[in-house]
């Protein structure tokens, strides 16, 4: 065999081999064909033990930016574990104590057992400049925020028993219940302005009417995300919850991330068993169409895009009206 003919062979088998090693430790397009490496192995085992920490070394990121009264306590509850801030020896992944380092008192920061991070806070802007400063340096980590919605009329209710507070003293008595009541629904304002509408604006969620047709969908829940580059929270998505449907949380986090075991917290009666008949007092009341439209008239395009969302529209309350008591979406 000539020389040149032996030199072309010597080339020929060189980029054969080479091809088949790159066949071999290199993924391809599928995804299949790579050997794994320890490290490799290592991700794969953080994985199958519910680790949330990126295998790029960007820290995760979970946020409760919701309208107080708001099934806040349950939310934040799920995400710091069920442990929540006492370590205990049968901890979850997601046990969790603040960082005392927070300088401002209306954020709450936490550091969890496997790197995550949980921040709380009623206000959008606060939740968003602060996941803004994190994801700065972990832009590759997940983000979710969570928030949640809840019929107004049961919101007063709720917002009302918090005011009071939990000493059965500090109540009106059953018969001056009704009326302290009454007044506390026309002096109180409704909140609904600091989380949602900034959260929506953000994610680009449109109305609430409009993601209550995607609720409706659902059974419960809308997801959005991820933001688009241009927002303050780049890359996170947004789990919104309607506490109605609060029946089927547990089954929602698990869709949206199957390392979240929803915490169900114990009720207000549940804790406070010498409240229950007052608290029934307030939640049987039966907020007249007066009382009702004079909240709705009074608030700004949010509070009435809430009310509109839960079937009190407009033309409602202009003609002193309210939807059937039978209605999945009862205001009165």
């Amino acid at each position: 065999m000539g020389t040149l003919k032996k030199l072309k062979l010597y080339y020929v088998i060189a980029i054969g081999l080479a091809i088949l090693m790159i066949t071999l430790f290199s993924e391809d397009s599928e995804g299949h064909g790579r050997y794994l490496s320890s490290a490799d192995e290592q991700n794969v085992d953080e994985r199958i033990n519910g680790e949330q920490v990126s295998n790029n070394g960007s820290t995760d990121l979970y946020a409760v930016i919701n309208t107080p009264k708001m099934g806040t306590g349950g939310l934040i509850r799920t995400l710091l574990g069920t442990g929540g801030l006492i370590r205990t020896p049968n901890t979850s992944a997601f046990d969790c104590t603040k960082l005392e380092s927070n300088t401002e008192p209306r954020l709450r920061m936490f550091d969890c057992l496997h790197g995550q991070k949980v921040l709380r806070t009623h206000f959008f802007d606060i939740g968003s400049k602060a996941i803004e400063r994190h994801r700065k340096n972990n832009s590759e980590g997940k983000c979710l925020i969570v928030t949640a919605i809840r019929s107004p009329a049961t919101w007063f209710a709720s917002s009302y028993a918090e005011k009071i507070g939990n000493n059965l003293d500090d109540w009106p008595s059953e018969e001056a219940l009704p009326s302290s009541f009454r007044e506390f629904i026309q002096k109180v304002p409704a909140q609904i302005s600091h989380a949602i509408p900034g959260l929506l604006n953000e994610f680009g969620g449109g109305s609430l009417q409009e993601q209550f047709e995607i609720m409706d969908s659902n059974g419960g829940y809308s997801l959005l995300g991820p933001a688009p580059p241009q927002s303050i929270v780049a890359g996170c998505n947004l789990l919104f919850l309607r506490m109605e449907q609060s029946d089927q949380w547990p089954a929602i986090f698990k869709k949206v991330d199957p390392t979240i075991d929803f915490t169900t917290g114990a009720s207000k009666t549940d804790l406070y068993p010498d409240l229950t008949e007052r608290m029934k007092i307030v939640k049987d009341y039966e907020i007249t169409i007066e009382e009702m439209s004079s909240v709705y008239q009074r608030g700004d395009e949010n509070v009435k895009d809430w009310f509109d969302a839960y079937g009190y529209t407009t033309e409602n309350a202009l003609n002193g009206q309210v939807l059937d008591q039978s209605k999945r979406r009862i205001l009165l």
